[in-house]
């Protein structure tokens, strides 16, 4: 029997090395980076050593020393260069300038350091668990309402509560719901795993990675749809065949006996994650004739996403399916998942359909989905928590939604959360089809559910795309209003990130996130630091690759600035693609928003469900005499309490006219009377302001003993032909047309001319009733002198009376009054008429003010020029035309 010291000391021994194997690691890494520390400091001192500043230049005079210099510089940048490419770092440092270089060089130094640092960790024995749980409180906007009963605990009552429809109606706010961020550090990529690496490329598209068949009417063929150029679009469905022919079992169309499943804790779990309990598994499975399927899905590590968890249940047992250890061997579930007479049941399968076909070859055949048969009831809500709480009463713990199912292993709280989602749904399946079978008014409803079921089995995953526009959707959904430049930058960061994301395997937000995207592309920052502002937090791979944003953002700002034209609407239509839908169908209806995940179920309706679950109409309420409003004690704009007889006969007038159709010829018929109106009363107008513009209005006739000499009325051919003539010519027809042989005397232009006629010629008098016989025009310049009608004829003067008249005129010979402007009135010499029945103050002189037209100077310069031309008679006759114009004559300077 051995002795207890010597266990105890070799229990030591074995405990003491243990504890001396860290110490020794942790000594080799420390001498290590002292070493490391040292050949970079002996480096760096060696490169100070390196003349520099005018010395350097001095040096680099002598040719032996330039060229040892260039030799090593050669050569130390193509070494950098072999180890950016080494660590696959972009670019080239030989063909890039000094500032780029170092850029390029500091990038590689980051991630260097940063992988030294992660490796130092790891030796160490500080990173010893790599999945270390984190669990986060985060407050989610729930889809729910908030209800005023649940916010305040007793219900709303009267005045404070607005009424639907009234204007102080606010929007229902969206509670807060608390959900954790449940997760993992240094979590380590699955794809890393694979054995068949993920291809992201956009030019080879998706295809189905199906090696056999089962439960197949067609062989397996993967047939390729080629676009118009001959390259490979896609690949057809490998069980389309199948699924068109497939019709529902007789024993899926009848009523169903629902049992309520037993407690999750009563229930068996199987954790499936190797080979061999895959093959019990599908054993169990294919005996059952119902099955419950659900998929967990991971999208923000990876490109195109990863299908971490498959969840079945039966009536008696739940599997949970690891994914991502089965990848390559889950494709043995075919021979259930196909088998058209096994029922296979999910909720909301649009999704689930597509990420099976990508990640696990999976195909369905024979699937009613409860999404589509809560559509099809017109249920509130499409949600599965709230088919739960419908059927089961069963409050479902939501909380867990944004959990990180790449953990593994597993935690308990993210098993039971993934097990709930299927362990119910037959149960609901059951109910659902008893509801859609008591339809009366549609009874071919379960049929139609199933049809949209299959519908969905026939979709296809196909990969991402970016098409040369695809950054302007961010541009609309912001409602931004972008430059050429900043739409530039946008492409190309846009462009950046997808090819980014595909290479790295990393979903968008990862890389940069929309919002931060957008920043960048609309401030343009110059400088480096300016787009690491922009973003916050930095995302590490914009760290990483900043030389490449920025060069996009220089390139942007580079381009010239274009005014934007805005589109046509019609380009913008013929830009759109072909839409799919059928919008002939009687099934289609572009206001259904009832696919969407959350409904809001507080509106009014008519509808309400009795206690069976059946839909009823609700019964109006009789209106009693009480309910009625009360008429106001006071109106602001009172009205009589009937109409009166006139205010329904042309209320009725009214309504005959609105119901009259009048063709368009009759319409035309009664407008005609309003336009002539309308034509009549705008020649009247322009008529009026012609008359306005005249030099010499018209005025109303004066007294009766006042009267106007008119020039006769010329015709106006002659009036044509007169101004063919030359204008001497027609000066002197005009001067002598408006002259009258019995004319005695005119009003003469000047004073002197005045009181020369005043002296020779007397006063001729004609009657007012030739002053009808006056026409008007604005070219023609006529002479009205002032005559009075002949008066008894009066006896001669005595001797003493022609002394008193040749003083008068001596005296008005001093008083002369000088040239008249055109725009003075003209006094009329006053003559004293021994008849008396003549009154000179009734006279209005208003008809003479503003003279005649003035003449053009260029037109009259040469005739008037000097004293002693043959014309100098007849230019003098002409001025005695111009008898109210301010035209002087050149002879009298």
């Amino acid at each position: 029997m051995p002795r207890p010291p010597k266990r105890t000391n070799t229990e030591n021994d074995v405990e003491k090395t243990k504890q001396e194997q860290p110490c020794d690691q942790s000594e080799e890494i420390a001498e290590f980076t002292n070493q490391a520390f040292k050949n970079v400091v002996a480096a760096t001192r060696a490169a100070n050593a390196f003349p520099q500043g005018t010395a350097r230049s001095l040096y680099l005079s002598y040719p032996g020393f330039a060229r040892v210099m260039d030799n090593l510089s050669q050569r130390v940048v193509g070494l950098i260069g072999n180890v950016l490419h080494a660590k696959e770092v972009k670019g080239d440092v030989r063909k890039r300038q000094l500032d780029e270089q170092f850029e390029l060089v500091q990038e590689c130094n980051d991630m260097l350091f940063e992988r030294i640092t992660t490796n130092l960790d790891i030796k160490s024995g500080l990173r010893r668990n790599p999945q270390q749980v984190v669990e986060a409180q985060v407050d989610v906007l729930s889809s729910n309402p908030i209800s005023a009963e649940a916010s305040t605990g007793s219900p709303s009552q009267g005045p404070d509560t607005p009424k639907a429809g009234s204007w102080n109606r606010t929007t229902p706010q969206r509670n807060m719901v608390s959900a954790r961020l449940f997760t993992a550090k240094n979590i380590v990529r699955p794809q890393m795993q694979f054995k068949e690496p993920v291809d992201n490329s956009a030019q080879n598209p998706f295809c189905p990675r199906l090696k056999e068949k089962p439960n197949s009417l067609k062989p397996l063929a993967l047939l390729a749809e080629y676009d118009e150029v001959g390259n490979i679009q896609s690949y057809l469905h490998p069980y389309e065949f199948e699924l068109l022919k497939f019709e529902p079992p007789v024993e899926q169309l009848q009523k169903q006996k629902p049992l309520l499943p037993s407690l999750m804790a009563d229930t068996e779990l199987m954790l499936v994650d190797t080979v061999e309990k895959l093959k019990v598994a599908l054993e169990e499975l294919s005996q059952a004739q119902q099955i419950a399927i659900d998929v967990e899905h991971h999208s923000y590590r990876t490109f195109m996403g990863i299908t971490c968890l498959v969840q079945m249940s039966t009536r008696s047992k739940d599997y949970i399916f690891d994914t991502l250890t089965l990848r390559d061997e889950m494709h043995l579930l075919n021979q259930v998942l196909t088998d058209p007479k096994k029922l296979k049941i999910l909720h909301g399968a649009d999704l689930d359909i597509e990420w099976l076909q990508r990640d696990l070859s999976l195909y369905i055949v024979n699937m009613f989905d409860t999404h589509r048969a809560a559509k099809a009831l017109n249920m509130a809500r499409l949600s599965l928590a709230f088919l739960l709480k419908h059927y089961l009463d069963l409050d479902v713990d939501k909380s867990l939604q944004l959990a990180d199912w790449r953990m593994r292993p597993l935690p308990q709280q993210l098993v039971d959360y993934a097990r709930q989602d299927t362990h119910f749904l037959i149960y609901v399946y059951e109910r659902m089809t008893n509801d859609l079978l008591q339809q009366q008014a549609e009874p071919g409803l379960l049929n139609t559910v199933y049809q949209m079921s299959t519908d969905v089995c026939k979709k296809r995953y196909s990969k991402p795309h970016i098409g040369p526009e695809s950054h302007l959707d961010l541009v609309r959904k912001t409602k931004r209003s972008f430059d050429n430049r900043q739409l530039y930058a946008l492409r190309g960061i846009f462009e950046w990130r997808d090819a980014t994301a595909r290479s790295e395997d990393e979903s968008y937000g990862y890389v940069l996130p929309n919002h931060m995207m957008l920043q960048i592309a609309e401030s343009l920052p110059r400088e480096m630091q300016g787009i690491l502002a922009c973003c916050n937090p930095i995302p590490p791979l914009v760290r990483q690759q900043l030389h490449a944003l920025h060069q996009i953002v220089l390139k942007a700002r580079d381009q010239p600035l274009i005014k934007p034209i805005l589109e046509a609407r019609s380009s913008t239509q013929a830009s759109l693609p072909p839409s799919t839908k059928d919008f002939s169908s009687k099934l289609y209806c572009p206001h259904d928003f009832s696919h969407q995940e959350e409904v809001r179920d507080d509106l009014p309706t008519l509808l309400k469900r009795s206690p069976t679950g059946k839909l009823q109409l609700v019964r109006p309420e009789i209106v009693t005499k009480e309910n009625l409003l009360v008429p106001p004690a006071m109106a602001l704009f009172e009205k009589p309490p009937k109409p009166t007889q006139e205010e329904e006969l042309r209320w009725a007038h009214l309504r005959k006219e609105s119901q009259m159709l009048r063709m368009p010829y009759k319409r035309y018929l009664a407008i005609l009377p309003l336009m002539e109106q309308l034509k009549a009363d705008q020649i009247a107008r322009e008529r009026s302001e012609q008359l306005k513009r005249r030099l010499c209005p018209t005025e109303p006739p004066p007294a009766q003993n006042i009267t106007l000499d008119v020039a006769p009325a010329v015709n106006k051919d002659v009036e044509d032909a007169i101004y063919s003539l030359p204008l001497k010519e027609q000066l002197k027809r005009k001067h002598q047309a408006s002259r009258k042989p019995d004319l005695a005397d005119q009003q003469p232009t000047t004073s002197k001319r005045a009181r020369k006629d005043e002296n020779t010629h007397p006063i001729k008098l004609e009657h007012a009733d030739s002053a009808s016989k006056h026409s008007e025009s604005d070219d023609e310049v006529v002479e009205t002198p002032i005559e009075r009608q002949p008066a008894e004829q009066p006896k001669l003067p005595s001797r003493k009376e022609k002394r008193k008249e040749k003083r008068r005129q001596f005296q008005r010979k001093n008083r002369a009054i000088h040239s008249q402007s055109s725009n003075q009135q003209v006094p009329q010499p006053k003559i004293k008429v021994q008849g008396g029945n003549f009154d000179y103050k009734n006279v209005d002189f208003r008809q003479f003010k503003g003279g005649a037209q003035r003449a053009r100077g260029t037109e009259i310069k040469q005739q008037m020029r000097g004293r002693n031309r043959p014309n100098n008679r007849n230019n003098k006759q002409f001025n005695k035309l111009f008898t109210f114009s301010n035209v002087k004559t050149e002879g009298k300077k």
